[in-house]
C-alpha cells in the first residue's frame, strides 16, 4: 500500500470518526443535560463518554492491527499503535483518560459553537452521516487490504 493511500485510509477510517465520535458524545450530552454547571454531571459524561469510546475502540482492533503491519513507518503508524489496546493495560488506561479529557473538551466546544436548537435538533443525525461517509470512503481504500479472504472451494 502506498504511503498515500496508508495516510487516507487512517485519515477515513480512523482520525476523521474519532473526532465525530468525540462531537457526538458532546452533542449528545449538551442535549440530554441542557446546563453543566455542576462538575459532577460533567464528570459522569465524561467518563461515560470514554466507556463509549473504549467500546469504539475494541470494535477497530482488527482492521487497524492489518494497517499496523504495513512496511511502511510514519507517524500515523505509532498513532495506531496506540490506539491497539487490546492486550496493554497501562494504554487502556492512558486511552480512558484520554478520552475523558476529550470528552470533556468535546462537551464544552460543543456547547460553544453550536445552538442549543441545532444540538437537541439535527447535529446528532450530521455527524452521524459525516462518520458513516467517512469510514465507507476509508474502507474503500483500504478493501484489499482488510478483507477476510477468498473462500476455499475444493475441487
Amino acid at each position: 500500500m502506498s504511503k498515500m493511500k496508508l495516510f487516507f485510509t487512517y485519515l477515513f477510517l480512523f482520525l476523521i470518526p474519532y473526532v465525530f465520535a468525540i462531537l457526538l458524545i458532546g452533542t449528545a450530552y449538551n442535549a440530554l443535560v441542557i446546563h453543566w454547571s455542576s462538575y459532577w454531571r460533567l464528570l459522569v459524561g465524561a467518563a461515560v463518554g470514554a466507556i463509549f469510546m473504549m467500546m469504539l475502540k475494541v470494535i477497530i482492533q482488527q482492521p487497524l492491527g492489518l494497517l499496523v503491519l504495513q512496511k511502511q513507518p510514519s507517524v500515523l503508524r505509532y498513532l495506531g499503535r496506540f490506539f491497539l489496546v487490546s492486550h496493554n493495560r497501562p494504554l487502556q488506561i492512558f486511552n480512558l483518560g484520554l478520552d475523558a479529557v476529550l470528552s470533556i473538551c468535546g462537551i464544552y466546544f460543543t456547547r460553544l459553537f453550536f445552538t442549543f436548537k441545532f444540538i437537541s435538533d439535527t447535529a446528532i443525525g450530521w455527524l452521524i452521516i459525516a462518520m458513516f461517509v467517512s469510514v465507507m470512503l476509508g474502507s474503500y481504500l483500504a478493501f484489499d487490504l482488510l478483507k477476510m479472504g477468498e473462500p476455499e472451494t475444493k475441487y
